[in-house]
């Protein structure tokens, strides 16, 4: 399986995994950081809770805010899976089995859910290795 630098679906069976073009940053902010996100990027989270704003974000998208945050902490060189098939809320495992794939291939993850899917962000490097371990994966 060959990764392409531009969005690709990889098919197997019933399953869809897509890996999102581009580059991500994981970004912490003080909690009470005001932003203005730039209405750019294929991919933007925000988290938000007592101790930090956690940012997922496109760094060209980063780049263009970053120096109006100089208390942050910024971690580049992430990609996104994400798995592109919509459960019911009431599925059990689907992260479970995401992660545990990735764990046992040694690779680390930043992963969240949405309403309809779920997205692991991988290192560049580990991009292979990861789309290695979810590729046998059947949901």
């Amino acid at each position: 399986m060959s990764v392409h630098p531009a969005r690709s679906d990889i098919h197997r069976g019933s399953d869809v995994l897509e890996v999102l073009t581009g580059e991500y940053a994981l970004i912490s902010l003080p909690p009470d950081t005001v932003l203005t996100l730039p209405a750019m990027g294929e991919l933007r989270v925000l988290v938000q809770d007592p101790v930090e704003i956690t940012l997922i974000l496109e760094v060209a998208a980063w780049e263009l805010i970053a120096a109006q945050h100089p208390d942050a902490k910024a971690n580049r060189g992430y990609r996104a899976v994400r798995l592109a098939q919509d459960f019911p809320l009431e599925t059990v495992g689907v992260m479970a089995k995401l992660t545990n794939a990735l764990a046992q291939a040694g690779v680390s993850i930043m992963a969240y859910s949405t309403f309809k899917t779920d997205v692991v962000l991988v290192r560049q490097w580990e991009l292979n290795t990861a789309l290695g371990a979810l590729w046998d994966l059947r949901f």
